[in-house]
């Protein structure tokens, strides 16, 4: 892979042929996992003690991380912005950080203020009373919740999104409620963030569902990532716990979101339920529809240099170019007009804020519409 191919072209080099048995893929693989264990002696992971509120942890702590997931080696030269703050879902595995050169930045871990949003219930009572320090803040006004998406989410909240086709694109959530409760804490604002500098050698071990984000590095940065697996629980004798839908053994941080791309799709998902089941409610789709995207300009406010090009495919280039703009608008205070005229282009759209199987079907409709009409 390219890992082993980056260090036996290392170990090829002058400066590398003394590295050449100490610094191997098995030895690095080796310590890592140690590393894991040694955590795991330690203190149980920080995801679990959530989930095992009595503190019974013996179970926990008897489970070994067996292997390695998506080992490689991340380089960086000169410059580069930071990323912002997300979350890769890894749970219940160890996201592992060993840093290589010298006075290198951490990766920057936060902690999030306020009680946390693990569900459609939490997060719609932050919305209606957690505005002071949050980014509804920057609306100046705590935003009162439409009655509509209150009801919406509250009725679908533990549906599975794979039952409906207008829904099933996102079926990777399982629900809206599963989904929040590994990324939901995603909407909160941040209390508190950690980064050091750090020599080589040190390394860093962080919960799968930790929030985070890659530092801006004015110089080049180097360091090895691997995702610890932990052992499958599903035959132990101890699994005597439910555990949380998203703990999945397997998971590798395929699915990572930030505040803004985890909102633009639950827009989707909601904006898809609106038309398809509460169209009857006329008088109050639009408003609810105008709450959910005056929540996403705030999040996009508190996030104005991030760009979304590698982000979304171009199956969903309609949002991507619309946040683009939003983006641009933002970062040139081009004033409070232009961004109502970019809201009110989003309301009007009927496939940027759906999934692309909604897109699909309106787009077939609307070319047979037209050439009927042409006849």
């Amino acid at each position: 892979d390219a890992a082993a191919d980056l260090l036996k072209e290392f170990h090829s080099s002058y400066q590398g042929k003394r590295y050449s048995n100490s610094l191997t893929i098995h030895k690095l693989k080796q310590y890592m996992l140690a590393m894991c264990e040694r955590r795991s002696k330690a203190c149980c992971d920080d995801a679990y003690n959530e989930y095992t509120m009595d503190n019974r942890t013996d179970h926990l702590s008897s489970r070994k991380y067996v292997k390695l997931d998506n080992l490689m080696f991340i380089l960086s030269f000169g410059s580069i912005n930071g990323q912002v703050r997300h979350i890769d879902n890894m749970v219940p595995n160890l996201q592992i950080c060993l840093y290589m050169s010298s006075e290198c930045p951490s990766t920057i871990v936060y902690t999030m203020d306020g009680p946390p949003i693990t569900n459609v219930n939490e997060l719609i009572d932050y919305w209606e009373k957690e505005g002071d320090g949050s980014v509804l803040a920057a609306q100046e006004q705590l935003l009162h919740v439409p009655d509509l998406i209150k009801a919406i989410l509250i009725e679908r909240g533990d549906k599975a999104l794979s039952s409906k086709w207008y829904t099933k694109y996102f079926a990777f959530w399982d629900t809206v409620n599963s989904n929040l409760n590994c990324f939901g804490k995603l909407y909160q604002p941040v209390s508190l963030q950690l980064s050091l500098t750090t020599d080589p050698g040190t390394t860093l071990l962080a919960g799968g569902n930790e929030v985070h984000a890659g530092p801006p590095a004015q110089n080049a940065r180097m360091f090895a990532f691997a995702i610890g697996i932990l052992e499958d629980n599903s035959s132990s004798e101890t699994n005597d716990y439910d555990e949380p839908e998203y703990y999945e053994s397997e998971n590798n941080g395929e699915v990572q979101y930030s505040p803004v791309l985890l909102h633009v799709d639950l827009c989707c998902i909601v904006f898809s339920l609106i038309d398809f089941e509460y169209s009857d409610q006329k008088d109050t789709m639009q408003e609810a529809k105008l709450f959910l995207i005056t929540v996403l300009i705030a999040l996009v406010k508190d996030f104005p240099k991030e760009t979304y090009d590698r982000q979304m495919g171009d199956e969903r280039r309609e949002v991507r170019d619309w946040l683009g703009k939003v983006v641009d608008t933002l970062e040139k205070k081009e004033g409070s007009n232009n961004v109502d005229r970019l809201i009110e282009e989003a309301l009007k759209s009927d496939i940027m804020f759906y999934s692309p199987d909604v897109k699909k079907r309106r787009v077939k409709k609307k070319k047979r519409r037209n050439a009927k009409s042409s006849c």
